[in-house]
């Protein structure tokens, strides 16, 4: 007996210890910004004589940042004082979500990192948003020209999957709140898309207040990053299945060891 029980107390705990190895990290994470943005005026009409041009009314930022992972559901708000830097962060474990803005105009950034600390199914965003209030003179061209980044990247463990998603928005708004002209740029990665997708850009964007009155307008900047977890449970085998793969391996264990002594029996 005491023969049998080293081999397959030591296939058990082989066993145990292979289950207990902790899987290859995976995370998955997306961030994108929007930075060293001009705004400059054309004139529609020069022979005229006015000057094109816009006055800045108003700057308003705001940022946001939330997660969902298992008994966590909380988010937090802010709107910081426009022309200073601010920064905004959530964190659940070693997962979290960050917004940040140098103070600029259009100056928005967001990050979004998630790990298993989000759960069976979590996920997480962060947005960081500006609003400019412009007036713009007649016959002027608005012109918004900067720099853009999104990124997305993950890595997939052999249990669980990562949706992550970065995108950089720039829209101009009219006084009757229609979108005149927009455009955004987006790195997603989720099932079988790369898993890693980036842009870093120049962008140009342009609005024309063809009146001969004053149009206020009003431009937002956006830079959103979320990251989602699905994680998707190994089935366990059902009982009566373990119990006879169990004692089909004792009895294998003991017919070797069984053979082995009637081998090794010195002859007579």
């Amino acid at each position: 007996m005491a023969t049998l029980f080293r081999p397959v107390c030591g296939s058990v705990v082989a066993l145990l210890a292979l289950l207990s190895t902790p899987l290859a990290h995976a995370t998955g994470s997306a961030s994108a910004s929007i930075s060293n943005v001009q705004l400059g005026a054309l004139d529609l009409t020069p022979a005229d004589g006015a000057a094109p041009g816009f006055d800045l009314l108003a700057v308003a930022p705001s940022m946001y940042a939330g997660v969902y992972g298992g008994t966590a559901d909380y988010y937090l708000a802010g709107y910081p004082a426009p022309g200073v830097p601010a920064s905004l962060a959530l964190t659940h474990g070693s997962a979290g979500a960050s917004a940040y803005t140098e103070g600029l105009p259009g100056d928005v950034m967001a990050q979004a990192l998630g790990t298993a600390s989000l759960g069976e199914f979590g996920y997480l965003s962060a947005s960081s948003n500006q609003a400019l209030h412009l007036m713009l003179r007649p016959h002027t061209v608005l012109t918004i020209a900067g720099h853009l980044t999104t990124l997305a990247t993950r890595s997939n463990g052999s249990d669980e999957s990562y949706d992550v998603g970065g995108m950089a928005y720039v829209g101009i708004v009219d006084e009757n709140g229609y979108t005149m002209t927009s455009f955004a740029r987006q790195s997603y990665s989720y099932a079988d898309l790369p898993d890693y997708l980036a842009l870093d850009e120049d962008f140009t964007l342009a609005f024309a207040n063809g009146s001969a009155a004053d149009a206020p307008v009003t431009v937002y900047f956006q830079a959103l990053a979320n990251a989602s977890r699905f994680a998707m449970p190994v089935p366990e085998p059902a009982r009566p299945v373990m119990l006879t793969a169990g004692l089909l391996a004792m009895g294998m264990w003991a017919r070797r060891g069984h053979w082995q002594r009637r081998a090794t029996r010195p002859f007579r």
